[in-house]
């Protein structure tokens, strides 16, 4: 997906747009009806709301066995969002466990054998349709031109991909052979993130963590994957102007101007995380959170770095911003700022 407007969608073309998100993603009627009630300029909270009350996870009944773990779960661990309600409805144990999940910190013991067993198959099963309702929630907030609102569901999605909140300091766990107690064990040394960690040499790991080697240079052989994203924007010549009748929140007198965004990466090889070469989203956005333009793409497009000329329409001396991190794995986002002339 790429969008060059940031222009105001007429409804009957945003109907249109979300009509084709809707077949492309598979999701039901009832669905779609909930994704487009996203308010404007959402946050991460509303995103993963609106996900978990899909009609496509109403198959996830609260199970008479389970009620005491999640009442657990929302009253005593430390996940961001509570239930303030009765906890009686399938989005309840959507939206409890998979928060419980992100944390890392281990389940509640509330729950028995069979139980745990069982949730833990229910809970492959949501993050599978999750992945589905998060893709289409992108869509249907580019096809409504919310740069903010695509920046929060992508980061929502990248936490629920990754099974640990961007931006929460926990993005180590994302590495193997790395639990809670080496997490705090680096955190204590000043390390918490993966950039930080790669930085040290193989003995200073084995020292820090108390291991014996290979333990060091095989973390970092691990390491050496990692994507390290770069973005670079420039402004080069300004086109014709635009007079756009103002609507909403979008501005109305517009210049319309030719950049140039250049992606990349700084690894010596092209990124390589767990299975699979990542995929890379880049979302530009105005500063009163419109967007202005979207791009997606497998990492390996950015090899010989990836040169973007595009026009964008924004106002004079606006400070746009660029996002640019891979889809599924947190920690790797950059972002840029940039004031227009």
């Amino acid at each position: 997906m790429e969008s060059a407007s940031s222009s105001p969608c007429d409804k009957t073309t945003l109907s249109k747009d979300v009509h084709a998100i809707q077949m492309r993603y598979r999701l039901s009627p009832a669905t779609m009806k909930i994704i487009s009630s996203i308010p404007r300029a959402p946050d991460r909270q509303q995103i993963l709301h609106k996900a978990c009350l899909a009609s496509e996870l109403r198959s996830f009944p609260l199970r008479q066995a389970e009620r005491g773990f999640f009442r657990d779960v929302n009253d005593h661990t430390a996940i961001p969002y509570t239930v303030k309600e009765a906890l009686t409805q399938p989005w309840h144990k959507v939206f409890l466990l998979i928060q419980v999940e992100l944390l890392r910190t281990g389940w509640p013991n509330k729950v028995s054998a069979t139980a745990r067993k069982e949730l833990y198959q229910d809970l492959g099963k949501m993050l599978l349709l999750l992945d589905r309702i998060l893709r289409c929630m992108v869509d249907v907030l580019g096809a409504r031109r919310d740069g903010r609102g695509i920046n929060t569901a992508l980061d929502v999605l990248r936490s629920v991909r990754s099974r640990v909140w961007e931006g929460e300091g926990r993005e180590l766990l994302l590495v193997n052979g790395i639990g809670v107690a080496k997490l705090d064990k680096l955190g204590r040394a000043g390390i918490r993130t993966i950039r930080q960690l790669q930085q040290l040499d193989f003995c200073h790991i084995e020292r820090l963590l108390s291991r014996n080697p290979p333990f060091g240079h095989q973390l970092l052989e691990q390491l050496a994957g990692f994507p390290h994203l770069v973005c670079h924007f420039e402004s080069i010549e300004r086109a014709a102007s635009l007079q756009l009748a103002q609507e909403n929140s979008f501005p109305s007198n517009l210049c319309s101007w030719i950049c140039r965004a250049v992606m990349g990466y700084d690894n010596d090889r092209p990124p390589f995380w767990k299975t699979d070469n990542p995929w890379v989203t880049l979302v530009i956005g105005g500063d009163d959170g419109r967007l202005l333009w979207f791009w997606r793409g497998r990492v390996e497009k950015l090899r010989e770095r990836k040169d973007l000329v595009i026009s964008l329409q924004t106002r004079s001396g606006e400070e746009i911003e660029l996002q640019l991190a891979c889809e599924d794995i947190v920690g790797t986002m950059v972002r840029v700022k940039h004031q227009m002339p």
